[in-house]
């Protein structure tokens, strides 16, 4: 899972919130994104749900069933 969202995630998410995030792990299909700021795990949080519809659509294999947002600032 960690693989195939990470090459999805970009394309899957846009340039502008994938110049400040950065996927980070996958366990038991959990994903982790970091995040430059609290504001910005915040707002990717609220946009959970469709952030998972566009990378179950976007990568190959299976998609995560949860995305965990963390601030690195």
């Amino acid at each position: 899972m960690l693989a195939g969202a990470q090459a999805a995630w970009d394309e899957a998410v846009g340039e502008r919130i994938a110049s400040v995030t950065e996927v980070v792990e996958g366990v038991d299909g959990v994903l982790y994104v970091d995040c430059k700021s609290s504001v910005w795990s915040q707002e990717l949080s609220l946009m959970e749900p469709r952030l998972k519809e566009i990378l179950a659509a976007t990568m190959d294999g299976e998609p995560p069933r949860e995305l965990r947002f963390r601030s690195v600032s």
